[in-house]
């Protein structure tokens, strides 16, 4: 497996890149896009830079972030594929069908589940956030972080790691923070857009959702529900149901939170968050998802919401027994 170092020599041998990151991006996935791309414009670099579905309205307060472009609007060559904070090509998806066969692919991610499907691979579960991992390899190509440049990677940073609440941060991670913030990154502003920034209709869905929230007999698993007509009838994105799985985590004595939403591909897609020592990157796992220890996600082929439910809890408890 690769390290920064290698990833920073193996860019220079390039001039025209695709940098692409998972749908429904987080601050992360949309961070670490843009400050690559800053990045590698600074070299004399071309890159585009893409998603599916685009950058969710919560972080579009992001320089630059009107250069993320859908799978569709992928247009001109590149020699090379960047692929950030994704744990397989179908994190992707519509993003993987552009890349032309024998186009090397590198792999930039820190989660434990990933399956090392690029040419090159710098995979570090041990970095808080990949916005960690791309401040390195810019380090490394000796590239000067700009002000802009600094904004998107503290959100990478910030985000991932709960504001540097979660046990993922490291003193590498406030380290490179600290750097950031001298670079012009500002933190206030950037915790005040992405948590303090919501719309009316998002925080009336909240609402709707939270009045699902359910909690086992135990008390140690909780979980909560969108139905896909909520989201027109609200007029809510995806991306802005964001962060809603954590509200069944913060009940007392709960050790595993979950999400069913229903998608439009007619999938149920199943957000993960665990206290303690449950893994739900495990849990994930066996939905052919993945993620973190803490936090985690899959899409579950089920006929409906009930069904995904009684999927997902039966591996739960399967798993709480066998610790």
């Amino acid at each position: 497996m690769e390290s920064h170092e290698d990833i920073a020599r193996i860019l220079t041998r390039y001039r025209t890149f695709l940098v692409a990151t998972h749908v429904l991006p987080d601050g992360d996935a949309v961070g670490s896009t843009l400050g690559l791309g800053f990045g590698l414009q600074k070299t004399g670099r071309r890159s585009i830079l893409s998603c599916p579905g685009g950058v969710p309205d919560s972080l579009s307060f992001l320089p630059g972030s009107n250069r993320i472009v859908t799978p569709d609007r992928i247009a001109g060559e590149f020699e090379a594929v960047v692929v950030l904070d994704s744990s397989d090509l179908d994190r992707i998806e519509d993003i993987a069908g552009k890349i032309p066969p024998g186009t090397p692919v590198i792999n930039v991610d820190h989660h434990v589940t990933n399956k090392m499907f690029g040419t090159y691979n710098y995979v570090d579960p041990g970095a808080a956030a990949v916005g960690e991992q791309v401040y390195r390899i810019l380090t490394a190509m000796r590239v000067p972080v700009d002000r802009d440049m600094a904004t998107c990677l503290f959100t990478a940073l910030g985000t991932d790691s709960g504001f540097f609440r979660f046990s993922n941060t490291t003193p590498t991670t406030l380290r490179i923070a600290a750097r950031l913030v001298e670079k012009g990154a500002e933190p206030f502003r950037i915790s005040e857009q992405v948590y303090e920034t919501k719309t009316l209709s998002s925080l009336k869905l909240l609402g709707r959702v939270l009045d699902t929230l359910k909690i086992d007999d135990a008390g140690k698993v909780a979980w909560v529900e969108i139905r896909r007509e909520w989201l027109s009838e609200f007029g809510v994105d995806e991306g802005q149901t964001e962060g809603f799985v954590n509200y069944p985590r913060m009940v007392k004595g709960v050790e595993v939170a979950l999400l069913f939403r229903e998608s439009e591909e007619g999938k149920i897609r199943v957000g993960m968050r665990s206290r303690g020592d449950f893994d739900v990157s495990a849990l994930a796992e066996a939905f052919d998802g993945g993620g973190h220890s803490r936090a985690a996600g899959c899409s579950v082929d089920a006929a409906s919401l009930e069904d995904a439910r009684q999927m997902v809890l039966s591996k739960v408890y399967e798993m709480m027994a066998a610790r």
